[in-house]
């Protein structure tokens, strides 16, 4: 890669991996890396531009596995993609409806 400014060429580097930010083709060589994210797990999904949010309904022990190994096959995603997410934004997020046992 070399970037040209005002008629001047820096010298000529290699680079194995990643966008250049500011290129023309930079936002589409992102879409093609993330749209096949989804592919990878089977918990709900949803995508907004670099913004992703999985969730999975836990009602078992086996669930709580599946959204584990889910979170592990995007840790491995990312590995292999150099796409690193950025652990400062990664946020937990539990709703749980309680149900009081009445005893009479």
């Amino acid at each position: 890669m070399r970037v040209g400014i005002r008629g001047t060429l820096s010298l000529i580097q290699l680079v194995l991996s990643g966008v250049p930010r500011g290129s023309i083709l930079g936002p589409l060589l992102f879409l093609m890396f993330v749209n096949e994210l989804p592919l990878w797990i089977k918990s709900e999904m949803r995508m907004f531009a670099d913004d992703t949010k999985v969730w999975y309904r836990i009602k078992s022990e086996k669930d709580s596995i599946a959204l584990q190994e889910d979170l592990d096959k995007l840790s491995s995603w990312s590995d292999i993609l150099q796409l690193t997410f950025n652990a400062e934004n990664v946020k937990l997020c539990i709703l749980a409806i309680l149900v009081e046992q009445i005893t009479i």
